[in-house]
């Protein structure tokens, strides 16, 4: 049989058709698709952003639970030290310090009991996380300076229920011999300005403390006279 393919060749002058295969369309996102990534990275971001934060605050409240622990031990190591007296309770009322009421005291730095800063109001070199600036507060029945001169006794308040602190009711105590509790140091708490941390019923009221994240409240360690050290934790 003739092989007529071979009978009619291609011209050689003609255009040549290209019988190599078309590529793919290459795959790209419309503009509702991309929007709708957008949505959806927007959405969970959202989710995840409070969550994250939740995390560093618990992550700060263990923090300040370790640094109140490692205070009351220098308190009770002070205390040891100085015939069963804890330093005196400092204010001020000078505008630059007046924010540094109840400082950590100044003898625990003076003594080596905390470590030593230079910074006025904050002679103790520890740091309150959620009031940068400041220490840790500071209380006990008895002595009281205000400006650095006596004057007279800080009144600590204690609910009348004590042991259960869970009460607004009580009185404030300014004899070490009359009062239940025998110092009591604090945070203000990741919401510092906030009313139940800056209550007159703080630290020792359980109404005032931070219970759960995303709240406010104080966070204490105190001491009752017997020198047992408690935790709001």
């Amino acid at each position: 049989m003739m092989d007529w393919s071979r009978s009619f060749p291609e011209p050689s002058g003609g255009p040549r058709i290209s019988r190599r295969p078309r590529p793919a369309a290459e795959a790209a996102f419309t503009l509702i698709e991309l929007l709708v990534v957008i949505a959806i990275i927007a959405i969970l971001a959202g989710m995840l952003l409070p969550a994250i934060a939740r995390a560093k605050e618990k992550a700060k409240v263990a923090k300040v639970h370790a640094e109140l622990y490692g205070i009351g031990i220098a308190l009770h190591m002070y205390s040891d030290d100085h015939g069963g007296r804890v330093p005196p309770v400092r204010e001020n009322c000078n505008n630059d310090l007046r924010e540094h009421w109840c400082q950590l005291p100044i003898e625990l730095a003076e003594g080596r009991y905390l470590p030593r800063s230079d910074a006025g109001g904050r002679e103790a070199r520890v740091e309150d996380p959620f009031h940068p600036g400041h220490t840790y507060k500071y209380a006990a029945p008895g002595p009281l300076l205000l400006n650095g001169e006596p004057a007279g006794d800080y009144s600590l308040w204690v609910p009348a229920s004590y042991p259960d602190l869970k009460s607004d009711t009580g009185r404030f105590h300014s004899k070490p011999a009359d009062s239940p509790v025998r110092w009591a140091i604090w945070s203000l708490g990741p919401r510092p300005n906030s009313a139940r941390s800056r209550s007159s019923h703080a630290p020792m009221s359980a109404l005032t403390w931070y219970r759960r994240a995303g709240g406010d409240g104080v966070i204490v360690r105190y001491a009752s006279r017997d020198g047992m050290q408690i935790t709001s934790r």
